[in-house]
C-alpha cells in the first residue's frame, strides 16, 4: 500500500485542480474519437466523510483503481489508496469514521484474464495513510494471526461484504460473511484496527441478503437454495431461530424486505408474489397483512431511496426518465431532491451520501446524454458546488437522445424498449443497429447514458434496445415467459420491436444490423436466421451458439444450482436444441457475420465461437472471427476495448 509520500502529486493536483472546470469541456471534433467511449470514467464513487472535512473519489491509474482522498480545507489531495507491485486493486470503499476508510480488495490473475475478480477481503487505512491493515482475509486458517506479514488480519474461510460501515462508530463496521462452500453465512461486527470479529447472527444457508433493525439485529434473511427455490426467513428480536415465511419457485415472484417503519412494527417491501410487477407494500412483521402502497402496471419499482438511518423515503419507477415518488414528503431529503430536480428537470438527481448531520450532501446528476456529474450541496447555505464530471470529455450536444418505446408483440404481450437517436439530421433515414441485452433473465435496459449506444449514435446509427420477454424489471410472469423461449418468442419480440421502430421512426429499411454480447450475441445470430432478409449484418460478441454445449461447457453447468437453472431456462428437448442453436441453422443465414470472442471466457467458452466460425467457413458464408487474448466475458484492457469498438465500426460501415 502506498501512502501520500509516494504518489505522483503533480498528476493528482492536475486532476483535482481541474475538477470543477470539467462541466464546461466539449469536444472540438464533431466526430468524437473511439477513446471517448472506450476508456474508463475519469472519476467515480464520490463520497464525503462523516465530518465533512474530506471528499474521496475513485479513479484509474494504469488500469487499476485508486481511491483519492481530497482535503476540502487544503483544496488538495492528501492521500491515495492503492496496492503497489501486486495483482490487487481497490474495489468498493466506505467511510468507517471521520478519518478512516475501509476498502474492498479485487484481484488480478493475468494468466487467466485481464478483468479483476472480486477478492472478498477488506483493508482499512486512515486518511493520512497511517494504521493500514488488512482486517479481513481468507488466506490464513480461521483464528490465526500473522501480524508482521503485509497480509495481516484475521483469516477466515470465506468472503466478506460490507453491510453497514457504521460511520458514527470509530472502531467497528458490520459485515456479512459467506463461506467458500456457501453453507455458512453470518453477520459480524468487525474491528477496523485490530481485526477482531464478534458474530451478531448466523444466517440461514443460501441467504444472500439480510435486513437489520434499528439495533443492528438481523431480522430478515433471504436468498436462493441450491434447488433454485427462493426463500425468506424471519427471526424475532428475542429468538435465536429463523422461521421460514416464504418459499417460492424460480422463476416466480418474491417478497423482498426494504426497511422497517419508524415504529419498527412493520416493514416496507417489494412484492411480486402474484407474478406481476414489483410493488411497494407495507407488511406486518409476519407478512400476514400486506397493503399495496404503489404498483406500476408495466415496470418494477426501480430503486428505493433509504437514508443513513435506514428509513425509506422515496422510490423510482418508469421506462423512460425515472419518476421519483415520495413515501414521506416531509423527509428532509425529499425537500432537497425536489429542489434539485427543478434545477435539472431533464435529469436523474440522486443523493449519493451525506455528512453525519446532513449539512453537506454529495449529489449525482445524470441523463440520457449526461454520463454523470457530481456536485456538493451545502444545505445550510443552499448552494450547489460543482465537483467533477465522470466523463468530462463528453459533449452533451453531440450525444443522442433516448426515447422509450412501447408496443404489443405479435401475441399481444406488452413490450418496451429504448431507441437512441443520433444527434445528426438525415433525409434518407437512419441506419439502425438492434442491440439485445445479455442475460436473458434478470438484466434489462434502462434509460440513461449508454457508452456503446452513444458511440454508435456518434457515427450516425440509431440504436434499439429491447426489453423482450424474459428480461428482468417487468414482473415475475414477464421474466418467466422467456423460459424455454430463447430461440423463438424472445426473438419474435426483438424482430417485432425492429419493425415497430421502422414504422414509427425515420429508419432506412435497407440498413439494419443486429449485434449483442452474451445472450445478445446469441440473439444477433438467431434473429438473423429467423428473419434473414431483415438484418443486413450480424455481430455476435462472447455469445453462445450451440445449446448442446450449455450442459457440457462453461461455468454455469459446473454448479448444481446452475444445472437447475439450465433445466428451467433451456430444458432438454433435443428438437428444440436444434431449432434454437444457430450452429445448426447456418444455411439459413444471409447476413455477413462478425464474431468477437474473449479467449478466457468462462460463461460463454470460446468453443461456441470456434465451432460456429468453422461451420461458417465450411459453408463459405461471409464472416470475420476475432479472438481477443486473455479476455473473459467482456473486454477490460483499454486497448482491447478500443479494438472491440473499431471492429464493430468497420464491419457496420462495410455492410450498412
Amino acid at each position: 500500500m502506498n501512502k501520500a509520500r509516494k504518489f505522483d502529486r503533480n498528476r493528482m493536483r492536475l486532476l483535482v485542480s481541474g475538477l470543477s472546470l470539467f462541466c464546461g469541456l466539449a469536444a472540438a471534433n464533431p466526430l468524437p474519437p473511439i477513446e471517448h467511449f472506450s476508456k474508463f470514467d475519469e472519476i467515480f464513487s464520490v463520497r464525503i466523510s462523516p465530518g465533512g472535512e474530506y471528499l474521496a473519489f475513485m479513479t484509474k491509474v494504469d488500469g487499476r483503481n485508486r481511491v483519492i482522498v481530497y482535503d476540502r480545507t487544503k483544496k488538495d489531495a492528501i492521500n491515495q489508496i492503492f496496492f503497489a507491485g501486486s495483482n490487487e486493486e481497490v474495489g468498493e470503499y466506505y467511510w468507517s469514521s471521520r478519518d478512516r476508510l475501509v476498502v474492498g480488495i479485487q484481484r488480478f490473475i493475468p494468466s487467466m484474464r485481464e478483468q479483476p475478480f472480486a477478492g472478498g477481503e477488506l483493508f482499512a487505512v486512515n486518511v493520512n495513510g497511517k494504521k493500514e491493515k488488512r482486517i479481513f482475509t481468507f488466506r490464513l486458517p480461521p483464528g490465526k494471526r500473522k501480524s508482521r506479514s503485509p497480509n495481516n488480519g484475521l483469516g477466515f474461510g470465506g468472503w466478506a461484504m460490507m453491510l453497514d460501515p457504521l460511520p458514527d462508530d470509530p472502531n467497528y463496521v458490520l459485515i456479512r460473511t459467506i463461506s467458500f462452500s456457501g453453507a455458512r453465512s453470518g453477520v459480524y461486527k468487525l474491528h477496523t484496527f485490530n481485526s477482531s470479529m464478534r458474530r451478531i447472527a448466523q444466517l440461514p444457508p443460501g441467504a444472500s441478503q439480510v435486513l437489520l433493525d434499528a439495533d443492528d439485529r438481523a431480522r430478515y434473511a433471504w436468498g436462493m437454495t441450491e434447488y433454485y427455490e427462493q426463500f425468506l426467513a424471519y427471526k424475532a428480536p428475542d429468538s435465536l431461530e429463523w422461521v421460514e415465511l416464504i418459499k417460492m419457485p424460480y422463476p416466480g415472484g418474491m417478497l423482498e424486505p426494504i426497511a422497517f417503519t419508524d415504529d419498527g412494527r412493520a416493514i416496507l417491501a417489494l412484492d411480486s408474489r402474484d407474478g406481476g410487477t414489483k410493488a411497494v407494500v407495507k407488511a406486518s412483521l409476519d407478512l400476514k397483512q400486506v397493503e399495496v402502497v404503489y404498483r406500476d402496471p408495466v415496470a418494477d419499482v426501480l430503486d428505493v431511496k433509504i437514508d443513513k438511518e435506514g428509513n425509506a423515503y422515496a422510490f423510482l419507477s418508469g421506462i423512460g426518465k425515472p419518476e421519483l415518488h415520495y413515501l414521506d414528503p416531509s423527509h428532509e431529503r425529499a425537500g432537497v431532491t425536489q429542489s434539485l430536480q427543478a434545477t435539472f428537470p431533464e435529469s436523474r438527481v440522486e443523493i449519493v451520501n451525506a455528512t453525519s448531520n446532513g449539512s453537506l450532501q454529495v449529489i449525482h446528476v445524470s441523463s440520457d446524454r449526461n454520463p454523470g456529474f457530481y456536485y456538493l450541496f451545502d444545505k445550510d447555505a443552499g448552494g450547489l458546488i460543482p465537483f467533477s464530471g465522470m466523463r468530462p470529455w463528453v459533449d452533451q450536444e453531440l450525444s443522442g437522445r433516448v426515447e422509450p418505446i412501447e408496443f404489443k408483440a405479435r401475441d399481444g404481450l406488452h413490450i418496451t424498449g429504448l431507441l437512441t437517436i443520433p444527434p445528426t439530421e438525415t433525409d434518407a433515414g437512419f441506419a439502425l443497429v438492434v442491440n439485445p441485452h445479455g442475460g436473458p433473465h434478470g438484466p434489462f435496459d434502462a434509460w440513461g447514458y449508454d457508452k456503446q449506444s452513444q458511440f454508435l449514435a456518434s457515427r450516425g446509427y440509431a440504436v434499439l434496445q429491447v426489453n423482450f420477454r424474459g428480461s428482468g424489471g417487468f414482473g415475475a410472469d414477464f421474466e418467466a415467459a422467456g423460459f424455454r423461449q430463447w430461440g423463438r418468442k424472445i426473438q419474435y419480440d426483438v424482430i417485432d420491436a425492429t419493425r415497430y421502430v421502422m414504422k414509427n421512426f425515420p429508419i432506412d429499411p435497407d440498413r439494419i444490423a443486429i449485434m449483442g454480447a452474451s445472450f445478445g450475441g446469441y440473439s444477433a445470430l438467431q434473429a438473423s436466421i429467423i428473419e434473414p432478409d431483415l438484418y443486413k449484418a450480424a455481430i455476435g460478441v462472447v455469445g453462445v451458439y450451440d445449446f448442446n454445449l450449455m450442459y457440457s461447457a462453461g461455468d454455469i453447468r459446473g454448479r448444481f444450482s446452475g444445472r437447475r437453472y439450465l433445466e428451467k431456462a433451456l430444458g432438454k428437448d433435443k428438437d428444440e436444441f436444434v431449432e434454437f442453436s444457430p450452429i445448426e441453422r447456418v444455411d439459413e443465414l444471409k447476413a455477413p457475420v462478425l464474431l468477437i470472442q474473449g479467449e478466457e471466457d468462462e460463461r460463454a467458452p470460446v468453443v461456441h465461437a470456434n465451432k460456429l466460425a468453422a461451420k461458417l467457413k465450411q459453408r463459405g458464408h461471409t464472416h470475420e472471427y476475432v479472438v481477443i487474448a486473455n479476455e473473459g466475458h467482456g473486454f477490460y484492457k483499454p486497448e482491447n476495448r478500443v479494438r472491440h469498438l473499431e471492429l464493430m465500426e468497420r464491419f457496420l460501415d462495410k455492410y450498412l
